[in-house]
């Protein structure tokens, strides 16, 4: 189990990250949203938040998180929709919960090519 945790001067988070589905940068915060709905504003940029996520993986372990442009980052593990020409991608746990976020089709394309070649690598 991956936790993480967030401690500023007046709040702590420990963020389950197995459970977040995606982070989205507001400013110099970034909006926590997990798979169930439930979300969560940590006073800091998404960037930092990356390095933080980054330390707490285990080295023998891949990041399930991929950063898709300046101000999203989404968990792989719930990926089950990519749209180009709407511009979406869906992120599920294949029952009840989904989010569907808007991305550039640049974006879209790059990140949907780059899964492709780690299939056909496998």
């Amino acid at each position: 189990m991956l936790k993480l945790c967030l401690n500023s001067r007046d709040e702590m988070y420990i963020l389950d990250l197995e459970k977040v589905a995606y982070m989205a940068a507001n400013g110099n915060y970034t909006r926590i949203v997990y798979i169930e709905g439930m979300q969560v504003m940590a006073t800091m940029g998404i960037s930092k938040m990356e390095e933080m996520i980054k330390k707490v993986i285990p080295a023998d372990r891949k990041s399930p998180f991929v950063r898709l442009g300046r101000s999203l980052m989404i968990n792989q593990n719930y990926l089950s929709h990519i749209n180009i020409l709407k511009q979406r991608i869906t992120l599920s746990d294949n029952q009840t919960h989904s989010h569907m976020l808007e991305v550039p089709k640049a974006l879209l394309r790059a990140y949907k090519d780059l899964i492709i070649n780690s299939f056909a690598n496998q």
